[in-house]
């Protein structure tokens, strides 16, 4: 009897050995595979999909009435039905759309068609281009230069930050060839499943026209974070409560946060100049995306970085526009001193890095060289061929004199930090640092020299850039060199905490309706243009499900033979 109890007993051990063994050996291989998968994947997309060293073209052939429907309704971002060939591999049954934040009202409103369009793969049918199900072909719109998104995403990519694919493309409808843009992968499923190995996280995108993106405490009322908008099918919002929780009201900052990730988005902005993202008073265009209760910053949207939005003089220490302590995403962290002394070190790696002087010129010449040829044949370009070209030289003059303004800040000598009332705008004249606009720096060697910590200057600079006599009359196109018209410190808020009395629907007149800024007769402010077509539509990949199902059918047949061998010995 013992000895058949035992016998019994030995059984059930072993089977359970085998069963966690097995177990175990099936989540090391998959691990193997999905490694291996996901590197093959990252190779096949960055030569058939995303080519860095090349152009490639994007054929879409669409019924005649459909397309114009969809340009003369362009507002209503509907899909319509086409045939994609994307670099020569053909899809039928895509959805098409344009697609835009404020950008798009500003097209709408100006005598141009030259669109960013949305491509849904899975739109109709169940399909997907090398597993993306949604790319976005972006008309480089506000820059002359076609390559500061491009840049940045390099820039972004070289410190390891989670990045879209993205590449050169020629854009053809019904064989007519539309115009010269900008790929970029939309942040979804084949994007979480590259970064994170999984995509059933929450999702959720900051956006403009909301509360809460600031990330600032709101409550515990998940409704309350309205500028957070969920992009995954689903989420427990209280992960997302407990991060905001503790950010605002703890310290155990890496238990809710990747922090390493939020320093490197932080730089990313920084050396980039870019105030059209959370530094800026419209605190948007960034993903957060939560790994097991750890929330990472997604970086996105970069065609106003490098001057496009701006001055280049931020304060390090004190990068935001508006009151740091309205940015507790950088305010908690810098308050860390070891926080701060790795953020100063991402910053170093930066600049001497990809930032580097003459690594960075090479990188645009190179570019340059890629796309100029492209450029001249755009026929919808909304600068001109003389204009691209004044556009290069802006460029690498405006990085020479930004990250020169870094550095000194690095080295103590020029402050970092203000009085905490951030770095003066960015949009305007001067700003941190006391730098001219984006855009408007000399291009010869003459450098802006700063002997103490910037005020913030709501006067017009005397270098800046005066609109050609033939646009004075209409704001339809974008300013010469891709750089937006000088406009007072911190517009939105008119100096005295509250917006200004604009003309039903639009935001101060301004250019393009997008920036709220100074030139006569702009077009008015449009309504956020993402949906949720980007989100991540499932929360858990179809290798994980059937994982978790092999185990559990192994449990059952394990306790099964036991039941059974244990009736048969009696």
């Amino acid at each position: 009897m013992i000895k058949k109890r035992m016998t019994v007993q030995l059984s059930l051990v072993m089977t359970i050995v085998l069963l966690i063994s097995g177990c175990q050996w099936t989540s090391t291989a998959a691990g193997t595979v999905s490694s291996t998968e996901s590197d093959a994947q990252q190779e096949q997309m960055d030569s058939t999909v995303f080519p860095k060293d090349k152009v490639i073209d994007v054929k879409i052939t669409i019924d005649e009435a459909d397309f114009q429907d969809m340009l003369d309704n362009a507002s209503a971002e509907e899909y319509k039905e086409a045939s994609v060939n994307y670099n020569g591999m053909q899809f039928d049954h895509v959805g098409i759309r344009t697609k835009g934040n404020l950008s798009l009202r500003s097209v709408v409103n100006s005598d141009s068609d030259r669109y960013s369009f949305k491509l849904s793969f899975d739109e109709y049918l169940n399909q997907t281009l090398n597993g993306i199900s949604k790319i976005n072909l972006n008309n480089n719109y506000s820059d002359a230069s076609y390559m500061r998104e491009f840049l940045t995403y390099e820039l972004a990519d070289s410190v390891g930050l989670p990045t879209p694919g993205f590449s050169y493309v020629n854009v053809y409808v019904n064989d007519e060839l539309w115009g010269f843009y900008l790929a970029i992968e939309q942040i979804g499923d084949s994007y979480l499943e590259r970064h994170f190995n999984n995509s059933y996280g929450a999702l959720y995108k900051a956006e403009m026209n909301g509360a809460g993106s600031d990330l600032t405490w709101l409550g515990n009322d998940p409704d309350s974070y309205t500028g957070l908008v969920m992009k995954s099918k689903s989420s427990n919002d209280d992960v997302l409560i407990d991060m905001l929780d503790e950010l605002n009201n703890g310290n155990d900052y890496e238990k809710v946060l990747d922090v390493d990730n939020v320093l490197k988005y932080v730089a990313l902005n920084v050396v980039a100049s870019n105030m059209d993202s959370y530094l800026g008073m419209n605190k948007q265009n960034y993903y957060l995306y939560e790994n097991k209760g750890v929330f990472s910053v997604l970086p996105w949207d970069y065609n106003m970085a490098f001057g496009g939005f701006g001055g280049s003089g931020i304060l390090i220490d004190e990068p935001t526009q508006g009151a740091l302590a309205e940015r507790p995403l950088i305010a908690k962290l810098l308050e860390v001193d070891e926080y701060k002394e790795r953020y100063h070190a991402i910053l170093s790696e930066m600049l001497e890095g990809y930032m580097q002087q003459e690594t960075f010129n090479e990188r645009v010449a190179q570019l340059q060289d890629l796309i100029s040829g492209h450029v001249k044949q755009d026929p919808r370009s909304f600068y001109s061929y003389e204009e691209y070209e004044r556009s290069i030289p802006t460029l690498t003059s405006f990085v020479e004199e930004s990250m020169d303004n870094i550095q000194q800040q690095l080295d103590g000598t020029i402050p970092s930090a203000g009085d905490g009332t951030g770095s003066g705008g960015g949009m305007g004249p001067g700003g941190g640092g006391g730098m001219v606009p984006g855009g408007n720096t000399p291009t010869n060697n003459e450098r802006t020299t700063v002997d103490a910590a910037p005020a913030v200057n709501t006067e017009p600079s005397q270098n800046a850039e005066v609109l050609p006599k033939d646009q004075t009359q209409s704001s339809d196109q974008p300013p010469s060199d891709g750089n937006q018209p000088v406009m007072p410190q911190d517009p939105v808020q008119n100096g005295q905490g509250q917006v200004p009395d604009f003309p039903q629907g639009q935001m101060g007149n301004g250019f393009g309706g997008e920036f709220g800024g100074q030139v006569q007769g702009g077009p008015g402010m449009g309504r956020p243009g993402d949906r949720s077509n980007g989100a991540a539509e499932e929360q858990g990949s179809p290798k994980e499900a059937l994982y978790a199902g092999v185990s559990i059918a192994l449990l059952l047949l394990s306790c099964l033979f036991v039941t059974l061998y244990k009736r048969k010995r009696l």
